[in-house]
This record gives C-alpha cells, structure tokens and sequence, in this order.
C-alpha cells in the first residue's frame, strides 16, 4: 500500500497533468534549480523529452503549439508553461475554440464595442484579459476561417479589432495552442490557414495518452493523493494500482481522476483496494456473468481493467491455497461478495483438497 495521504500531504504539491483546468496556486515553488515544469515528471520518457524542450523556451515568447488526445493534460502543460515563464505574474487565460457558435465566440476572444466609452471585462474579450501573459487557445483547429484570419491579424500586428470597432487595442500576449491532433489534414481540405498554421507552429509538443505512459503508477498515486488530500487518511492497495494502470482510460487522465474521485467518495473503509472498482466500469457493454463452474469462460471477453483485477484475484487465491475464506478476510469482503465476482471474472472455484492446504 502507498503511503497514506496524511504522509503525502507534507510532501511538496506538484503540479499534475490531469485533464481538468486548475488554478495557478495549485502549482508548489520549485526547489532551487529547478523548474515548475519540472514539477510535471513522473518518469515517461515522452513526457521528460517534452519538458526538457518546454525548458529551453521559459524565458522566450515563441508560440507553442500541444497536440494530444482529449484528457491528456494540454491545457495543465499550458498553464506550467505560463508559470514557469516570465509572464507568470500577468493573466492566464484559457479558450476553448469548439465551444461557442461563430458570432459569440468572435465577441468572446476578440471584445465588442458597447458604444459607452467603457468595457466590461466580457466587452474587452479574452485576447485583451490575457494582454502581458498567456492565451491558451484550445481545440484551434475547430476555430472559424474568418476568426483564423483575425487571429493571425493579432499574431503579426500585435493588435486586436473589438467587433464594431475601428479602434485597435495594442496587445502583448504569449500564444500556447492546442489540437486533439495534426491539422495538416484541416489545412488540406482547406479548413486550417496555412500561414496562421505556421504562426502557432514554432514549437510541437505531443503529450501520450496515458495508456502509452510508462509512469502510470506514479501518476494514479499522485492523482490519488491529491484527490484524497481533503479526506480522512484512505491508503490505495497495489492490486487497485495494478488494475488501474491495466485499463486503456480512453478519456485518458481526465477519466482516471475521476473513477479515483468517485472511489474515495463511496469507500467504506480507509483503504480502497480491488472491491472498490465500479461494478459496472469498463468499455463497451457489460460482461455477462459467468455460470459457477470449474472451468473459466473466454477471459478475451474482459476489458482490461477486469482482466486485471481478474490476475490479482488469482494470485490472492494462489497465496491463500484457494482458501476462499482467508482471501475474502485478505480483501475486507464476505464470501458471498468473493463467490460473485469470481463469477463475474470467469474464476473457478478451487477444489475441495486445494482449499484444505
């Protein structure tokens, strides 16, 4: 079992690549000599070839440019680069490019005029909130030809044009964007400008999903001490871990955080281990469960997740001698609850003399 938060909490927080938005303060000071960025290695060797080269550009204004699935962390790298950045001290401001009809999100990045002499700060637009630090340009690809235009306007005259306005409003801003993948194929169907393609382009980081990741361990235990950090101290079993790090998180980091956030907060003791899996989680439809008998279904018909939960619950068996009683005490469990979900897991059950041992 890892080390219960109570223990971590007086560890330095690091900054985690999740798949959620967080605020500046959640990123700890950095020892001396190192970087916040730093602070995003757990051990892939991707990911450390990102940071090293996020590193050289800290105290430079070069756009750069995050590929990677949905839940990967895009938009927490973009924020570590904005902190370990010299602009740290000025606005991050974030934009998904996907997420608002055309005419709303033109007036949402680049302001509108109220005919008042005075803007409220949804008037000024978000390209101005970020003036003097980072705008983070989410899912660009999905941004309007016309707006593409306008932003690449930005880019090179270092000057916005609110909507219904002949005045521009001179910017000093830091371009972090991301894509859910190339937009060579956007640009080829002519969806994407080329040169504002360029633009963005001076740096490119692929962030892996995480079932390439090679520190899913270190990465489920950290993103569980910081989802557990408000509650009473719960421990996380090495078989809970293993499983975890089995499953192929199609949602990526995003997804793992939550099912470790709904685990702590339906525990009924301080230590999750393998029962405190959904019963229903995995991908694709359900998996019927198995008759009660001495030979196994098709193992092939689990998802991965089941399939390692499946491994851990026969080496319990194999280190009790097929004692049911001994593993259901092991898991915090009744016999009952064992007998179902070795059913369910398409596990025989051991026979009379192996038990006896």
């Amino acid at each position: 079992m890892v080390p219960r938060p109570a223990d971590l909490r007086h560890a330095p927080r690091r900054a985690v690549l999740c798949g959620r938005a967080a605020p500046a303060e959640d990123y700890s000071i950095p020892a001396a000599g190192r970087s916040v960025l730093d602070e995003l290695e757990f051990g892939d060797p991707v990911m450390a070839r990102n940071i090293q080269a996020a590193k050289r550009l800290e105290s430079r204004d070069i756009p750069i440019q995050l590929l990677g699935e949905s839940g990967t962390g895009k938009e927490y790298f973009a924020r570590a680069l904005h902190t370990a950045s010299e602009r740290a001290d000025k606005p991050f401001v974030a934009v998904n490019c996907g997420s608002l009809p055309e005419m709303l999100l033109q007036s949402e990045l680049f302001g509108r005029a109220n005919g008042a002499g005075t803007q409220t700060d949804d008037e000024r637009g978000r390209i101005v909130q970020a003036n003097g630090g980072t705008l983070f340009l989410d899912d660009v690809g999905d941004l309007p030809l016309e707006l593409q235009a306008q932003l690449l306007h930005v880019l090179e005259e270092r000057e916005v044009m609110p909507h219904d306005s002949d005045t521009p409003i001179k910017v000093d801003i830091r371009i972090v964007s991301a894509a859910r993948g190339s937009l060579q194929e956007k640009i080829r169907r002519g969806e994407f400008r080329e040169d504002l393609f360029y633009r963005l382009q001076s740096l490119v980081l692929t962030l892996p999903p995480l079932r390439d990741r090679k520190d899913k361990k270190e990465l489920t235990r950290h993103l569980f001490a910081q989802e557990s950090a408000a509650t009473p101290a719960v421990g996380l079993s090495e078989d809970l871990i293993d499983a975890l790090c089995a499953y192929s998180w199609p949602g990526n980091i995003r997804q793992l955080r939550n099912v470790l956030r709904g685990m702590i907060a339906l525990r009924t003791s301080d230590r999750l281990d393998l029962t405190s899996l959904p019963a229903d989680y995995g991908i694709g439809a359900p998996v019927a469960e198995a008759e009660p008998r001495d030979s196994a279904p098709e193992v092939q018909s689990l998802n991965p997740l089941e399939k390692a939960e499946r491994s851990a619950l026969l080496r319990e068996i194999d280190l009790h001698h097929g004692n049911i009683s001994r593993v259901a005490h092991k898991l915090g469990i009744g016999r009952n609850t064992l007998y179902r979900k070795m059913r369910r897991l398409g596990i025989a059950f051991p026979s009379r003399q192996s038990a006896r041992r």
